[in-house]
């Protein structure tokens, strides 16, 4: 009986030792993924910062009013800048040529509040600019410091509207997340299949268009180690249940 008894101990010290180990290896595989990943969109941010230009326009204030004065300040540049934006071939070409339409953009910002009766003032230029990761169509910008074009309205206080101008991503049928297949071609020519792989999977499309920035939030937890985990769990528990002593 003695003997028996010593075997069960054994073999459920044996079983813990097999699953400590288990979850030891999963735990430094995740920690590997996840620093690997880091890694990737680290130097994806980084590449996107240096080759991308992006669109900033902050509103007076969370005020109804001004919320939709600083949409339709958007689209009337959007519209009067798409033209003149589709000459540039690389993101210092298009930095110069709204620095020379800055003078023209800031008059059709005011032309927009005048129609709408507002007295507003109206500040535009380049700025380096911290953004949080943000999705445009099927693609996701990781977050970090990116050169954007802003335009204040008053204060610049309230909910803010973004985008990319170059690559051109303001023009991207937001309501079916179609972006321009030239403005793909142009991120993936400067990044590695690595990093355009990891901006372009499990893609949500978000209305560019709403007053509010939500994120949201997604479960971390792998199903497949939930699955093995409880397997595990079950190959254990039925194994000690038949070696156990009588």
């Amino acid at each position: 009986m003695g003997r028996k008894k010593n075997n069960y101990f054994l073999f459920v010290q044996n079983n813990i030792a097999f699953l400590l180990f288990a979850l030891l290896i999963g735990f430094l595989s995740i920690v590997f993924t996840q620093q690997r990943k880091n890694s990737v969109s680290a130097a994806a941010q980084q590449e996107l910062a240096s080759h991308v230009v992006r669109f900033h326009v902050l509103a007076e204030s969370d005020s109804k009013e001004d919320q939709e004065l600083k949409l339709l300040v958007k689209t009337a540049v959007l519209e009067y800048m798409e033209q003149p934006l589709a000459r540039a071939s690389s993101a210092e070409e298009a930095l110069a040529l709204l620095e020379q339409y800055t003078d023209n953009i800031t008059q059709v910002a005011y032309d927009v509040l005048k129609e709408h009766h507002s007295n507003l003032s109206v500040k535009a230029g380049t700025e380096r600019v911290y953004f949080p990761e943000k999705t445009y169509g099927d693609l996701t910008f990781p977050a970090g410091y990116y050169t954007a074009y802003r335009i204040l309205l008053g204060s610049g206080s309230g909910q803010n509207w973004w985008c990319v101008l170059y690559p051109p991503l303001c023009f991207i049928d937001v309501t079916h997340c179609i972006v321009p297949e030239d403005s793909k071609e142009t991120i993936k020519s400067f990044l590695t299949e690595e990093e355009y792989a990891l901006i372009t999977s499990d893609n949500v499309c978000i209305n560019q268009d709403s007053l509010t920035q939500t994120d949201t939030p997604e479960s971390t937890e792998n199903p497949n180690t939930v699955e093995i985990r409880f397997r595990l769990l079950d190959w254990l528990t039925s194994n000690s249940q038949q070696a156990s002593p009588e």
